[in-house]
């Protein structure tokens, strides 16, 4: 299809707490914008993830010419060769102008790096990192929340939940954390155990903050928690940096950039070699958004 049959663009970003479409016109100036459950294929299932996506977009789309809309869709989970070309089938069906699919990490690459080199990490439900040089991109982490060992949302929040329990049992943890805990859940932490677990990874990252109200508090427990936790993810962003040739930038996304103030120089801390470490609050979506674009000026980038 010509790109002057093409009127808007429509970014998707499926990450592993919440699904944000974004529907704008060519200048990516924004129309309309919806935010649904997470359509992550791996830990929801693939017919589950199809169901959160045909929602959205039925929601964003409604009243719409599908064939005047180019779109990208970027899942978390979806860079699986299975599941990434279900996924391209599903987008099919809809009769789009133009239609790709990819990672969330291709969102967040091109937001965070615009094309050029450097390493992107996202810090969000999960951590990883990815270094971009030239042609080349590598991934560190990611491996999900039963692998990985420390830097996400998930962590943070396993760690204050564990606080808790723990202070809770006389072994230790945090009193400040717990009553933070509690007044979150408007309920006592131990009548709770049934929603912690039904919730999976996204429930319990949504304790992270926690952690940070407590810091911000002069909480010890909630500072050696913030301390390991960016140690950690300070040994995936060096890690990363080793496949870059030159010093080029390293840029944070996802929802942790917005506790910026405290983990920067706790990262700064663990991470040896000076260079330019950004915070980037810019949404994901904003790279789904742009991608869609790339549809049309450069024909599809999935086909």
């Amino acid at each position: 299809m010509s790109e002057n049959n093409i009127k808007f663009l429509l970014g998707i970003d499926g990450g592993g707490t919440k699904t944000e479409f974004l529907l704008t016109d060519l200048n990516e100036r924004k129309i309309k914008q919806i935010i649904l459950d997470s359509s992550n294929p791996i830990n929801r299932g693939i017919e589950n993830s199809e169901l959160v996506l045909r929602l959205g977009i039925s929601k964003i789309c409604e009243d719409l010419n599908y064939n005047e809309i180019s779109v990208f869709a970027g899942i978390s989970g979806g860079s699986s060769k299975n599941i990434k070309s279900e996924i391209y089938r599903f987008l099919g069906e809809f009769g789009f102008g133009s239609y790709a699919n990819g990672s969330d990490t291709d969102s967040t690459l091109e937001v965070a790096l615009k094309g050029e080199n450097g390493v992107a990490v996202i810090m969000g439900t999960g951590i990883a990192a990815f270094s971009q040089s030239d042609t080349e991109r590598h991934r560190i982490g990611g491996w999900g929340y039963m692998i990985d060992k420390g830097g996400s949302g998930f962590h943070l929040g396993s760690d204050a939940l564990n606080s808790a329990f723990e202070f809770l049992d006389g072994r230790g943890g945090s009193q400040l954390i717990l009553s933070l805990i509690e007044n979150k859940l408007g309920k006592k932490l131990e009548d709770s155990l049934s929603e912690i677990y039904s919730g999976a990874a996204a429930y319990v990252a949504s304790f992270a903050p926690v952690i940070f109200d407590a810091f911000k508090q002069g909480d010890v427990e909630a500072e050696r928690i913030l301390d390991l936790n960016s140690r950690e993810a300070a040994k995936i962003i060096t890690a990363a940096r080793s496949f870059l040739k030159n010093n080029e930038k390293t840029v944070i996304c996802g929802g942790l950039c917005k506790q910026k103030d405290v983990l920067k120089p706790l990262l700064l801390k663990y991470i040896e070699e000076d260079y330019p470490l950004i915070f980037c609050d810019q949404p994901t979506v904003n790279g789904a958004v742009s991608l869609a674009k790339a549809n049309i000026i450069g024909g599809e980038i999935n086909a």
